[in-house]
């Protein structure tokens, strides 16, 4: 294959590519393609010109690399569209949940407080309370250290932005785990202080 014939069906691809939204090529895709290249080099002398056949099945085995480098592609937006929806549901769960719960308690307790004469049940709820409220806290503090992961990812925070990346996504999902567990406990807590007054 004559080297000008090579790089304008390479050019060509590439341009085709940048139209279908694929912005990069990984290692190893590259160098699949090199050998293919390679391989079907070394099948004639250098410097004859292919035959229109050669020339369309190169080009077929071209398409299909772009194919799967662009299926790969979507795949990855996908999945990560994917992530990134289903940690937002997380975050409004824990914060519908755990707000919610503090709402309604402290409804409750302004109508229900003198009800209850004994310290150990007011101890009780008001202990509630404050695991509703910690769960709240959490998912906030959670939500905002997300938020900044995500930027951290998306390259805003410079050079620095890959290291702490990665241990924001845990943080901000300890995080919230940790205000379903705080959610767990206020119930466990209203229900032991329901069972100690009735």
């Amino acid at each position: 294959m004559v080297t000008a014939d090579l790089i304008a069906i390479l050019r060509a691809e590439i341009a085709t590519a940048r139209r279908n939204g694929l912005s990069e090529v990984s290692l190893d895709s590259l160098s699949k393609l090199i050998d293919i290249i390679e391989a079907d080099n070394q099948n004639s002398p250098d410097g004859v010109d292919r035959s229109q056949e050669a020339l369309e099945r190169f080009k077929s085995i071209l398409g299909d690399w772009q194919n799967n480098n662009q299926r790969d592609h979507e795949t990855r937006l996908e999945m990560l569209r994917a992530t990134i929806s289903t940690s937002h549901l997380a975050i409004k769960s824990a914060l519908l949940i755990n707000g919610g719960a503090a709402v309604a308690f402290l409804a409750f307790l302004g109508t229900a407080w003198s009800r209850f004469p004994s310290a150990a049940v007011k101890e009780l709820f008001a202990g509630s309370l404050g695991y509703f409220i910690g769960g709240v806290m959490l998912t906030g503090i959670g939500a905002g250290l997300a938020y900044i992961c995500q930027a951290a990812f998306g390259g805003e925070l410079g050079k620095y932005g890959d290291k702490i990346a990665e241990p924001l996504r845990w943080l901000a999902t300890l995080l919230v785990l940790g205000s379903f567990v705080l959610f767990y406990l206020g119930c466990s807590a209203a229900i032991k202080a329901f069972v100690m007054a009735g």
